[in-house]
């Protein structure tokens, strides 16, 4: 039987913050705001796999209100969701995974153009 799973995470950009994504540092002016190093990428992963498992997301097994967790390495987190694959005796047998980065730009004249496309199409 396959059973598949569905992560998504997401964290603001915040200056003092080394960015890391699928564990390795990105050189950046800034960094993913989390607990641990906020590697949204991993966190996804993690996840789905624990999605796919029926389990609770991350934050069951890894509550940002622990001390434990700061600043930790979200690789711990993704070799726990492998861990708790394994006890089922699941295999992971493939992970697709879309990263989304960008700074949102619909300001100014160009999104009030884009705005007033967006109402002229509603009400066509």
């Amino acid at each position: 039987m396959v059973h598949t799973g569905i992560g998504y995470d997401v964290h603001p950009l915040v200056p003092g913050r080394k960015l890391v994504l699928g564990g390795v540092e990105i050189p950046h002016a800034r960094g993913l705001d989390g607990h641990s190093d906020a590697d949204a990428l991993m966190h996804a992963i993690c996840d789905a796999v624990l999605g796919a498992l029926g389990e609770e997301d991350i934050g069951h097994f890894f509550p940002n209100t622990d001390p434990r967790w700061r600043g930790v390495p979200s690789k711990i987190f993704l070799e726990e969701a492998a861990r708790q694959a394994a006890r089922r005796g699941a295999k992971i047998v493939n992970v697709d995974a879309t990263l989304i980065a960008g700074r949102h730009r619909c300001h100014g004249r160009g999104g009030r153009r884009l705005a007033g496309m967006i109402f002229e199409h509603a009400q066509s």
